[in-house]
């Protein structure tokens, strides 16, 4: 039986309708539609309703901007079960992989990331590697034979995960699986609010673009300078260089972060140990190869889920930095680097 918590005296529909007017937005048709069905799942969990075709939950994709993490988010807030998780892909992945590292099986590392929670709720669901591409068939598997509730959220319909041809076809089964679970709902208003800077997404919102990195900015947002010459600084079993001594910022050029074979792993680390972060000299991104451009896509995911504090100095216009990307996760990315603030001079 599901255990609740205590419950709450709006339904998930009320509670947004609340939110949206306190933030001054309106909800179009498919974001009402979207929370309706998100209240009408949870009413049947806590029931006990048999399950019934494609009630398993739902998989929630669109651009960035839409709503998508915003509406999650509150529900995961507002679900009145106490056994509930909210995950990070990159995030719930590391701590797979290194479980499974420890000798266990498969199935008995996914259990153990899951634990014994009815909801869950993963954020940014993207597929680039082949490694955990392997893993979400077995993932999904337990999860709907033990009846927990999940809603994902992406930037691609499930067709367009892991979209690379030299794997995707060993994928489709999988997608399969999520078609037959989950019902899938589009966001795709015009609308981004991102843009609209309602509220400020944490840490990574108050850092910077600085186009112009002159010494009086620098020591006006406390930015570090350059040491005479790289410095080692070691992740995991490998070895990086930073800029500047590691301490209250972390100081990477763009080459060594980006173009240097660095791991969505080794970011991860790294935000449980500094909070702010400075990256020299990130280039227009479409004249960097598309391993190099899936880096910084990676690493801005990264900063911004861990809600890490980023400064990026570039020379290049910031309508311009993600201009001619053909990779599709760059549009997310865009959307993030759109809510820091921009520095030029002396401003």
């Amino acid at each position: 039986m599901i255990k609740a918590a205590p419950q709450t005296a709006f339904t998930f529909q009320q509670r947004m309708q609340r939110e949206a007017t306190e933030k001054s937005l309106t909800l179009d048709d498919q974001q009402r539609q979207l929370i309706a069905r998100l209240d009408a799942l949870m009413s049947r969990t806590l029931a006990g309703a048999p399950r019934q075709a494609q009630g398993d939950g739902l998989y929630v994709w669109g651009l960035p901007g839409r709503g998508k993490t915003f509406i999650v988010d509150a529900f995961f807030d507002w679900a009145p079960l106490q056994e509930k998780k909210r995950v990070h892909f990159h995030y719930f992945f590391r701590q797979l992989h290194q479980t499974i590292a420890t000798g266990g099986s498969v199935d008995a590392a996914i259990a153990a990331s899951i634990g014994g929670c009815r909801l869950l709720c993963f954020d940014e669901f993207h597929l680039h590697d082949i490694g955990d591409a392997m893993l979400i068939k077995p993932l999904l598997a337990q999860l709907f034979r033990n009846g927990v509730l999940l809603v994902a959220t992406s930037n691609h319909p499930p067709e367009n995960l892991l979209a690379n041809p030299l794997y995707h076809q060993r994928f489709e089964p999988c997608i399969a699986l999520m078609r037959q679970h989950l019902t899938t709902i589009a966001l795709t208003g015009e609308k981004d609010y991102r843009t609209l800077r309602h509220e400020q997404h944490g840490p990574f919102s108050t850092g910077g673009l600085l186009l112009d990195s002159t010494p009086t900015l620098r020591r006006a947002l406390h930015l570090p300078e350059a040491a005479a010459a790289p410095l080692p600084l070691t992740v995991g079993y490998r070895t990086l260089e930073t800029l500047s001594p590691a301490g209250d910022t972390l100081h990477f050029s763009f080459r060594a972060l980006c173009e240097a074979p660095t791991a969505v792993m080794d970011y991860l680390t790294l935000c449980e140990r500094h909070q702010r972060w400075l990256v020299e000299d990130v280039p227009p991104l479409a004249r960097v190869s598309p391993a190099v451009q899936q880096r910084f896509i990676n690493v801005i995911d990264v900063l911004y889920d861990r809600h890490c504090q980023l400064f990026l100095t570039t020379a290049c216009p910031p309508e311009t930095l993600t201009q001619g990307v053909e990779l599709e996760d760059i549009q997310r990315t865009a959307s993030r680097l759109n809510l820091l603030p921009l520095y030029q001079g002396d401003a």
